[in-house]
């Protein structure tokens, strides 16, 4: 029997894993967070593209030698011995920027052939939130988007070269490319002491600066066709630096940054209204999930009043949505969510709501019922669940107050300028403080 793809998921497992709730909107999402900052998909941190292209360059070296091998394969057993060694370098600590801390606890096999299985390593890499940053970057080149058709461009080899010239050679005369081909063939299984090696791969650790320079350049010149595309993500990448210098300052969308232009703005305001929704949406999902995990039949007949509290949720998810149409955005679709979310009935709006569900909760005949991912009354919090593999959020805020409900990528495109800046653990570190972690 085949053994599926690793990062490659069946969508029904995926669903039921993560209870991700579209809606229907998931393509409304995706375009308000390229609006916001286009080309970067989940991308916070330099290593994140580092260890992806690296995992591709790994792959083109080894079918040049007559094996056949996947760049996502490659790439997700790379990450995943990064961050295994890593996780050995600092206690098994969790931290933000690595994965697998349960799931790789007590296995020492590694050998290419151990780490490249699918049960080694987590299920959703962080290599699935860096196809579109690759190509966006010109850090890699295809004719399509698919991760497995990559191939290292001549940027994303100088990008590779300046971040691991510091550590070569890392075992003998071998480079750290050379030492993971090899590694991909199965000569060996990699001594968690090679110091080298894991500093050179160590989420943890900060790109060499040369590495840095060039990943803020791409930012600036993005694939080198001058669209709107790289000036928008230049523009907030000004924004962001203007913000890492006065953290202090109040943020509102009453006040437009200089960098930002007018256009670029609306679509930012727009799509943080938009997501205010969406939000708004799942939580009110998730208080009637509750509620009806409360009772002893676990349904809810639409035809009473609604508890207060899912009442005083759908006043607010009105307000927003209201608000959204204000803006006259020309994303019809959109427009259609936002006009069902003002309907002034509120049962027919729960309706509308569970109808665009049928995961947690699903509706039959004016009924409420459970769904194939109902957890009822012990159900987490989802509001603002990641509609996408790639979203991701981090938390930038500590000091900072961003406009309410602004795209997750601004954070993010925060925290890869304070890691090009080389601030990124510091950061980090003061946040986890103020959010009280640990």
């Amino acid at each position: 029997m085949t053994e599926p793809m690793w990062g490659l998921m069946a969508p029904a497992t995926v669903a039921s894993e993560r209870r991700t709730r579209t809606l229907g909107v998931g393509e409304c999402i995706r375009s308000f967070n390229d609006l916001a900052v286009p080309g970067m998909g989940g991308v916070w941190f330099g290593k994140q593209l580092l260890l992806a292209t690296l995992g591709i360059a790994v792959t083109e070296r080894v079918r040049a030698k007559g094996k056949s091998v996947h760049n996502i394969e490659t790439a997700n057993a790379v990450e995943a011995l990064a961050c295994r060694l890593a996780l050995d370098r600092n206690g098994w600590q969790s931290d933000s920027r690595l994965r697998g801390v349960t799931k790789m606890r007590g296995k020492n096999d590694l050998a290419f052939s151990a780490v490249r299985k699918p049960s080694f390593y987590v299920t959703q890499p962080m290599r699935m939130a860096t196809g579109q940053a690759l190509l966006a970057l010109g850090l890699v080149e295809s004719n399509g988007r698919r991760f497995n058709s990559f191939i290292c461009s001549g940027p994303g080899n100088e990008f590779l070269e300046a971040a691991c010239a510091g550590y070569n050679p890392c075992h003998y005369s071998k480079s750290i490319l050379d030492y993971l081909v090899d590694w991909s063939f199965g000569n060996f299984a990699v001594a968690s002491h090679n110091h080298n090696l894991a500093k050179a791969l160590s989420p943890l650790e900060p790109l060499a600066k040369e590495a840095r320079d060039i990943l803020r350049e791409r930012l600036i010149q993005g694939d080198e066709r001058g669209s709107q595309i790289d000036s928008r993500r230049r523009a907030t990448l000004s924004w962001v630096e203007s913000v890492r210098n006065a953290p202090h300052q109040r943020l509102t969308w009453k006040k437009k940054p200089v960098s930002i232009d007018e256009d670029h703005w609306r679509d930012l305001e727009a799509g943080a209204l938009f997501f205010q929704v969406r939000d708004t949406t799942i939580s009110i999902l998730d208080l009637l999930e509750e509620h009806i995990g409360s009772l002893n039949q676990q349904v809810l007949r639409l035809v009473g009043p609604l508890p207060v509290i899912i009442k005083s949720s759908i006043m607010v998810l009105r307000d927003y949505a209201k608000r959204f149409l204000e803006k006259q955005h020309p994303d019809e679709l959109a427009n259609a969510f936002c006009r069902e979310c003002t309907d002034t009935e509120d049962r027919r709006l729960v309706a509308c709501l569970v109808a665009r569900d049928e995961r947690v909760l699903r509706l039959r005949d004016h009924v409420v019922l459970p769904g194939p991912a109902f957890r009822g009354r012990s159900a987490p919090k989802s509001g603002g669940e990641p509609s996408t593999v790639e979203e991701s959020p981090i938390n930038s805020a500590g000091t900072i107050s961003w406009p309410d409900g602004i795209s997750y990528r601004v954070h993010n495109l925060f925290l890869l300028n304070k890691d090009l800046c080389g601030e990124l653990s510091t950061w980090l570190d003061a946040t986890s403080v103020i959010a009280g972690g640990e």
